[in-house]
């Protein structure tokens, strides 16, 4: 059956980079809704063709770039009535190595964990549910930041006015209860002011898919030396993804 306000598509294709241009051979592409997924590999030149060959409605799809181990995950939402052939062209931020793992499941005392600029403060008792690619492989616990620049992140940072963004691993780590962050003030936001912390998100289910926007997640404040940004008391992100903070109502 064609939906209404369906799109012909006969293929999703593009190119797949780090920030610096240089192609990501074999990464796993895929163009998914809440319903299905289709997909392909990059080539040695980091091209990549998905096909289709379905009436869909486009505004329901997300093209996702899985750059496990070494490479962020990203996710770039599609817009109502995308041609047939649909163009997309990523660059995914290479993750800095790191020995510093998610504290274990259930852990009796709160703990923090710092990497870069990025500290998650963990509740006791917190579990993670990790993403599957993540599970039983000795990194699939590692924490892992990549603070951004701005010239090179996705659009959704501009679209947002963020004022730094970070992609952190394990993506799509979930804990049980909310995490605090205390971020380094590398944006040099003014000391005192209120912040929003904005997180990428990945669910297909919501009505409509809120798959690929940057959500805000907590409010913070700058402290009062402006040397760091900490979310408000009893206030926390819920997954580990791409994390970004700005002035609040921005």
């Amino acid at each position: 059956m064609r939906p209404d306000g369906g799109t012909c598509v006969l293929e999703a294709t593009g190119t797949v980079s780090d920030t610096s241009g240089t192609p990501l051979p074999d990464l796993i592409m895929t163009m998914c809704s809440p319903s299905i997924c289709y997909g392909s590999r990059a080539n040695d030149a980091g091209v990549y063709t998905v096909p289709v060959g379905d009436f869909i409605l486009t505004s329901e799809y997300a093209v996702h770039a899985d750059g496990r181990p070494d490479h962020a995950v990203d996710y770039h939402r599609l817009a109502a009535g995308e041609p047939q052939v649909i163009s997309v062209d990523m660059h995914i931020p290479a993750l800095p190595p790191s020995t510093v793992s998610l504290p274990p499941d259930e852990a009796g005392a709160p703990s923090t964990v710092t990497v870069g600029d990025v500290t998650l403060q963990v509740a006791a008792g917190t579990t993670f549910t990790l993403d599957v690619e993540d599970y039983g492989i000795p990194a699939g616990r590692l924490v892992r930041v990549a603070a951004v620049p701005l010239a090179s992140a996705p659009s959704y940072a501009a679209a947002n006015n963020v004022a730094a963004i970070y992609a952190m691993a394990p993506s799509g780590a979930k804990p049980s209860q909310p995490m605090g962050v205390t971020l380094r003030n590398a944006a040099a936001l003014p000391a005192s002011a209120g912040v929003d912390f904005l997180v990428l998100s990945d669910n297909y289910f919501t009505a409509p898919p809120d798959v690929g926007l940057l959500l805000v997640q907590a409010t913070g404040r700058v402290s009062a030396d402006g040397t760091t940004i900490t979310t408000d008391p009893g206030q926390g992100i819920t997954e580990i993804t791409w994390l970004a903070v700005r002035t609040n109502g921005k």
